[in-house]
């Protein structure tokens, strides 16, 4: 072959060569970095955003984060700042007693069931002195129904107790005489030593017990609770029933009247005690506004009832009603009104 039949093919393996060789060069030079683009990346957010947010993911992967941003740089400076998370809002604690009170009150329990309400009652005191209790609530029911129980004894029977004196009968003694003499009752006398209610002789020379002090009374509507006062001392609790639509009024009244199987005399009417459309029970209270009291608050009282599921409730035409039973024991340890001795307080409150 000639030669000038070479030249093309020459130059055609010379390009070959030349293009591969400058591949291959190429290929062996280090990788430049891409330029960064104009705007810069978003921050990356804290663990704290993450965890108030709720995404269990992206608080794992922000912790992550974080930690190897505190690994590359050691400076704290520069290290992801953690938030702690809030201190949760507790509910606020619930009143419970101390070990020793709560020790005094199962003693105290232990001893009403072992026929000693002197020691249950002493107990239950050092209690409620120990604790400012809210009248009705669970705690104040707990101590207050021993004291009450230990009292109901008291009341009724011959047990001794402090605030019980004795009284040595004379020649020439009644029980009216005696009573209208200590400022109490014949019934108080009947209940507190143990007499027969049809066969009430006494002796000359026999002791007798008498209990006598500042009786008053104390309602808490909210609570339907009726609390009766010896001096300063919660001394029994009666649950009661009061006026319906708000009708028992509030403030400061006297017991001014006390009426054995009473009539009621409603407007225009008389109906005697025993009537079926009787409604007030065996006892009635009569009190009377006093103080700054409006004194137009005429015509209520403190009464029994035949209604017993209407303790508790709102249902009278206004008076606060009681148990039979119970209005019986408090109308015989309330001294007959007198204007020579102080009257009976009772204050009414919401």
């Amino acid at each position: 072959m000639y030669w000038y039949y070479k030249w093309p093919l020459i130059i055609i393996f010379l390009l070959l060569a030349v293009g591969l060789g400058s591949l291959l060069w190429r290929s062996c030079l280090p990788t430049r970095p891409a330029a960064p683009p104009d705007d810069p990346a978003p921050k990356a957010q804290t663990s704290s955003v993450a965890t108030k947010t709720g995404d269990a993911n992206a608080g794992a992967s922000s912790k992550s984060v974080s930690s190897s941003r505190q690994a590359a740089a050691p400076d704290s400076s520069n290290a992801a700042v953690t938030v702690p998370p809030p201190t949760p809002v507790l509910p606020e604690a619930m009143f419970t007693f101390s070990h020793q009170d709560e020790y005094r009150l199962d003693s105290a329990e232990r001893q009403l069931l072992a026929d000693q309400p002197l020691a249950a009652r002493t107990l239950a005191q050092i209690v409620m002195a120990n604790n400012a209790l809210i009248p009705g609530s669970k705690e104040w029911h707990r101590v207050t129904s021993i004291v009450n129980a230990a009292n109901r004894v008291f009341m009724n029977s011959a047990a001794p107790s402090p605030e019980k004196t004795t009284y040595i009968i004379s020649a020439g003694d009644s029980l009216s005489r005696i009573a209208t003499s200590n400022r109490t009752t014949i019934g108080a006398l009947i209940r507190l030593n143990e007499l027969s209610q049809t066969n009430q002789i006494i002796h000359p020379g026999n002791a007798m017990h008498i209990l006598t002090g500042d009786w008053s009374i104390h309602v808490i509507k909210s609570q339907f609770l009726l609390l009766l006062y010896l001096g300063p001392d919660l001394y029994r609790v009666y649950s009661v029933g009061i006026g319906r639509q708000d009708r028992t009024p509030v403030g400061t009244f006297a017991i001014t009247s006390k009426v054995l199987n009473p009539a009621w005399t409603p407007p225009g009417k008389n109906i005697p005690y025993g009537h079926p459309e009787n409604i007030l029970g065996t006892r009635w209270l009569g009190i009377s506004p006093i103080g700054s009291t409006n004194p137009s608050l005429r015509g209520f009282g403190i009464h029994g009832t035949w209604e017993q599921d209407s303790i508790g409730t709102a249902a009278s035409a206004g008076c606060v009603r009681m148990r039979n039973e119970e209005v019986e024991e408090l109308y015989d340890f309330i001294p007959m009104p007198s204007s020579a001795h102080t009257f009976v307080k009772v204050t009414i409150e919401e």
